[in-house]
């Protein structure tokens, strides 16, 4: 193991574009204190490698990296380029128009859910800029190739996914840090945490601040986005086709069909939900509460409503009629 090895721009950027090559999309986050440089990070790949690389994915001599269109304040916005773009960077820088910081990455995690059940392949490399790793969801952080942890101005530690592992799972944010906790719980005087204990670990990286030109089009594009970084109406129009409901959002429209008489039987209803991510406790749960407010009973002693089927109703009321004529 090499416990001081360093990474070039050179080195992390074709890494990247080899996953577009082979036909997978690359998930970075980048989180660290504020003033500690994220967002010139950042901006030496995109400016300084990205803009200037053909978009080889499309062969459509589009660039990878156009600043107007490609850097992302807005989550919505990011989740739509996530499944309208291809072969692009999108650097989704800190969201900082998000109007729910608690929620800022579900439209993000139904893109990722999207692409996943249509298996669009459109090798992207996504960029994610947050101030704590605590922000960042569980469940999208299984998602991400890389996680870029800046240790002081200038000079950050990468960690990636673990493959070929029986069992295996995505980036666990929270394992490194619970790792990290006990090794100075175990040597309560050092100051320093070797991250070569984390089999994540893949090495360090630096950069200088952007030079002055660059970093005035980076204020520009802060300016331009913060006063118009949002989807026109065409685009939320384009993006509405994409969006994919929630779990939550998922089981109520099933047990709206229970009520509706579209599903008849508890087997059916599951099978509904066989797709969704969710622990079978929390499936229930979720299932009983919405069954409850249709006074549909619960899961297990689920009330099947009586079908109004109104062509019976006046098959009944024809019949009638005839009698009393004869």
């Amino acid at each position: 193991m090499f416990k001081d090895f360093w990474w070039s721009h050179a080195a992390l950027w074709k890494s990247l574009k080899m996953r577009l090559e082979n036909q997978r999309d690359a998930f970075v986050l980048v989180t660290g204190a504020t003033g500690d440089g994220k967002s010139h990070f950042i901006g030496n790949l995109c400016f300084k490698l990205a803009m200037k690389e053909n978009n080889f994915i499309l062969n459509d001599e589009s660039k990878m990296f156009t600043p107007e269109e490609d850097y992302v304040i807005d989550p919505e916005e990011f989740a739509y380029k996530m499944v309208t773009s291809s072969g692009r960077v999108i650097w989704g820088d800190e969201f900082l128009k998000s109007s729910n910081r608690q929620n800022w990455y579900e439209p993000i995690n139904k893109a990722i859910v999207e692409r996943k059940n249509t298996n669009r392949k459109l090798m992207n490399i996504y960029f994610v800029i947050q101030p704590l790793e605590t922000q960042f969801s569980p469940r999208l952080a299984s998602h991400l190739t890389l996680w870029i942890w800046v240790k002081k101005r200038g000079a950050a530690e990468i960690y990636g996914r673990i493959t070929g592992r029986k069992g295996g799972k995505g980036l666990d944010i929270d394992s490194i840090i619970k790792r990290e906790e006990k090794y100075r719980g175990e040597n309560p005087k050092t100051n320093f945490v070797p991250p070569s204990i984390h089999p994540e670990y893949l090495g360090r990286i630096s950069w200088g601040k952007l030079t002055s030109g660059l970093e005035e089009k980076y204020n520009e594009l802060v300016r331009m986005k913060s006063a118009t970084g949002q989807l026109t109406q065409e685009e939320k129009e384009r993006y509405s086709k994409f969006k994919v409901k929630t779990e939550e959002e998922t089981i109520q429209d099933a047990v709206e069909q229970v009520a509706d008489g579209k599903i008849t039987n508890k087997a059916d209803l599951w099978a509904k939900l066989t797709d969704l991510e969710l622990p079978t406790a929390k499936k229930i749960t979720l299932l009983n509460f919405y069954l409850g407010l249709k006074s549909l009973g619960t899961f297990n002693k689920m009330t099947i409503p009586k079908k109004n089927n109104l062509l019976e109703i006046a098959k009944k009321l024809r019949k009638e009629s005839e009698k009393e004529k004869l």
